[in-house]
């Protein structure tokens, strides 16, 4: 056949398949685009027009809008124009105008006349705009999931009943009285996946009192949680994770809010002690840790993290160790990992490491990372204080 000879071209089709697909699957996939442009398939055709104000997943960043007018005429086109037996499943709302503000509220209470289940709302003001809540969120029946970030939460003045909410995420929230932080998870019994970063409490916000902790720590709570993880200015009591699986938690100086409390349920741990300029390094940790493993009947997996900053010119200060006189029994059937970061070399450390290594009898992998500024030598120093343990797992070492 001659070279020369030129291939048939192919047709291409020119149907629109997409089009003829029912409008369930067309409302689906357009969910999981931003609810802008979901609006732009409109323009498509007679047969788009309809679809976007149909979601049942809507997602609106004013930032992606050419300005607040517009913004506010597409949420209310979707949110308000549409038929009331038309639900609304999920609204994620970010913002960083003042204007929404007086706006919010309205947009809240139209997804819960339609059944709303999962709400995530990021709304960063000036400091002289606050967003009050409608109190209606605050005994909302059908929400399964809900985050806050970067929102100012006042005096909660009515009862907070969350009967289905299974996840709860809480960052960079601020409130008016330290009681009502409590009022979320405390008000969700079938929680599982709890998280809190960076909670503050408002210039003169009224603290928390020791016979409210006392009393709450008494109720049997937030016994469904899975996961948790808290990393908060604001220090909040460790009974509340006392049934989660796993746990991701950050402390800073020594707290009455640390009492340890028995953990059933937890299997996996991430604790990171940090300190900085304006803290006391916490003298009593690897005592405090001994008492969380003896506490963790069922830890398998251990991770500490540790973050100092040096003070200027001063040495860290060295935290105490003392020989236990009971083994947790996590450490003798259960332990299977243990992640130490931000190893200094100092004697207590080493001490809880070498602790780890004798009475763990599982133990498959323990991986040690110490901080950067330690010279070759004094590395070198501490691998061989650790290797002298006979062992059955795995070490790691830099």
């Amino acid at each position: 056949m001659s070279s020369s000879t030129s291939q048939p071209q192919r047709s291409i089709p020119t149907e629109d398949r997409i089009s003829i697909l029912p409008d369930s699957i067309l409302c689906r996939i357009l969910s999981f685009l931003p609810t802008k442009l979901s609006a732009t398939t409109s323009i498509l055709s007679k047969r788009w027009k309809p679809l976007w104000l149909s979601l049942l997943h809507l997602d609106f960043d004013v930032q992606s809008f050419i300005d607040f007018n517009t913004f506010r005429h597409v949420v209310y086109s979707v949110m308000l124009s549409r038929e009331v037996t038309l639900p609304i499943k999920s609204l994620r709302l970010k913002s960083c105008s003042e204007h929404v503000v007086n706006d919010i509220n309205g947009f809240i209470n139209a997804a819960m006349q339609r059944g709303i289940e999962y709400l995530d709302l990021e709304i960063t003001t000036g400091k002289d705009f606050e967003l009050t809540l409608t109190p209606n969120i605050f005994s909302c029946k059908t929400l399964t999931v809900l985050k806050l970030k970067n929102l100012t939460v006042n005096k909660i003045l009515t009862q907070v009943h969350f009967p289905l909410l299974e996840i709860l995420h809480l960052d960079k929230v601020r409130f008016s009285c330290y009681e009502d932080i409590f009022k979320f998870p405390l008000s969700s019994p079938i929680l599982e996946d709890f998280s809190v970063n960076d909670l503050q409490l408002r210039p003169g916000g009224k603290f928390i009192s020791e016979k409210f902790i006392s009393e709450t720590s008494k109720v049997k709570c937030l016994t469904n949680l899975v996961k948790a993880s808290y990393s908060a200015r604001q220090n909040i009591p460790l009974f509340l994770f006392t049934w989660a699986h796993i746990l991701r938690i950050k402390l800073r100086c020594p707290h009455p809010f640390y009492k340890v409390h028995s953990l059933h349920n937890l299997t996996q741990l991430e604790l990171t002690f940090f300190s900085n300029n304006m803290d006391n390094i916490w003298s009593g940790k690897w005592k405090w840790m001994l008492e969380v493993l003896q506490h963790s009947p069922k830890l398998q997996h251990l991770t500490i993290h540790q973050e100092i900053e040096k003070i200027k010119n001063i040495g860290i200060s060295e935290a105490y160790w003392e020989d236990p006189q009971i083994v947790p029994q996590c450490l003798s059937s259960q332990l299977k990992t243990f992640l130490f970061r931000g190893c200094r070399g100092k004697n207590s450390e080493l001490q809880f490491i070498e602790y780890i290594m004798q009475n763990s009898k599982v133990l498959r992998t323990m991986t040690i990372h110490s901080i950067s500024s330690i010279d070759l030598n004094a590395k070198h120093q501490m691998l061989k204080k650790l290797a002298v343990w006979p062992r059955n797992y795995k070490l790691i070492f830099d």
